[in-house]
């Protein structure tokens, strides 16, 4: 029985251990994703902050970063010479231009919350470890209380 118990222990210790390791990958994985879209967003503040207008070339690379980050692009276009404005065609490419900028904000929110859910759930596993390993520890300080006390007193 006490055997047992000991087994269960080291291993529920050895599983907590192993899925807050693979909490801790997928961890580094979201900050290496929030790291790149941070990235593509400063590119592309870069590309409509240099001339307040957006070229055909430079639309063709804001359509690629939007893939590249998983994000609608196929509606991604500017009107006639893709200057930035408040008023007509240079109003709807400012817009256009807004929209792209909040999806590349709405991303990384997405993965700030998902960052925070994984932390979360990495300190819970965490403390499942530490109190299956202090189970385990007692158990088998019981164990060798209790032989010691039968020796002592044969």
């Amino acid at each position: 029985g006490v055997s047992r118990l000991i087994t269960v222990t080291q291993m529920k210790s050895d599983n907590a251990n192993e899925e807050a390791l693979h909490g801790a990958d997928k961890q580094r994985g979201l900050i290496k994703a929030q790291k790149d879209l941070r990235g593509q967003q400063r590119a592309l503040d870069d590309k409509l902050r240099t001339d307040k207008a957006v070229t055909g070339t430079e639309a063709q690379e804001i359509r690629n970063m939007l893939q590249q980050a998983e994000l609608q692009y196929s509606d991604v276009s500017f009107r006639g010479d893709g200057k930035l404005g408040t008023e007509g065609d240079q109003k709807a490419n400012q817009d256009m231009a807004d929209a792209i900028k909040n999806r590349f904000q709405d991303a990384i929110k997405d993965l700030e919350a998902e960052d925070k859910l994984g932390n979360f759930e990495i300190q819970d596993l965490m403390s499942t470890y530490n109190q299956a390993e202090t189970l385990a520890s007692s158990v088998l300080k019981k164990r060798d209380d209790t032989s010691n006390a039968v020796i002592g007193k044969v």
